[in-house]
């Protein structure tokens, strides 16, 4: 007897097929969760490391400040020729360091873009939860397969159209980098 003929068979195929998709999909759901993790880490880190340099350079600038003015007070000699120049780099150093700001934005992004396709992966994993009323028919299994696609096709192709828009700048703390 071919498979055909057997519609157990077709409905045991199905089946089949709608449990790897629901495995796939869990999968992608743990890797993406991962990600998220990995994303608030790296912001994390970053945070911590520009705040670092940022303390390290105002520092720096007001010494070297200090010293211009104890100098022209004449507590101290004029100091060395390289004094605008090192001034110059720190400040420098603050403007680059401003860009932190850009990629704390990106780094939101990808991790609501991250976020939305989790949503949509649960959702189609919550679908997959429902009973089945005929686990007997094949075509039960492929709609229910199709449903899940479905969604996470959507996701996709949510995550596609976030990427072509433009990054929204959080007026609150843009340009929260002082300069001195």
């Amino acid at each position: 007897m071919d498979d055909k003929a057997n519609p157990l068979s077709g409905a045991r195929d199905a089946a089949q097929a709608a449990d790897l998709l629901v495995k796939v999909a869990a999968q992608l759901n743990e890797r993406l969760a991962l990600t998220a993790e990995e994303l608030a880490r790296s912001q994390a880190v970053l945070r911590e490391a520009s705040g670092e340099l940022m303390t390290a350079f105002r520092g720096a600038a007001d010494r070297l400040v200090a010293a211009q003015r104890d100098s022209a007070s004449g507590a101290a000699p004029a100091g060395s020729p390289d004094y605008g120049v090192v001034l110059d780099h720190l400040y420098n150093a603050v403007q680059h360091l401003q860009s932190h700001d850009l990629v704390n934005q990106l780094i939101d992004a990808q991790k609501l873009r991250v976020e939305k396709m989790r949503e949509k992966l649960e959702e189609a994993l919550a679908l997959a939860t429902a009973p089945i009323a005929d686990p007997q028919r094949p075509d039960q299994w492929l709609e229910r397969s199709r449903a899940m696609l479905d969604c996470i096709v959507a996701g996709i192709r949510q995550i596609d159209e976030d990427a072509r828009t433009p990054i929204r700048t959080d007026k609150e703390h843009a340009g929260s980098v002082d300069l001195f």
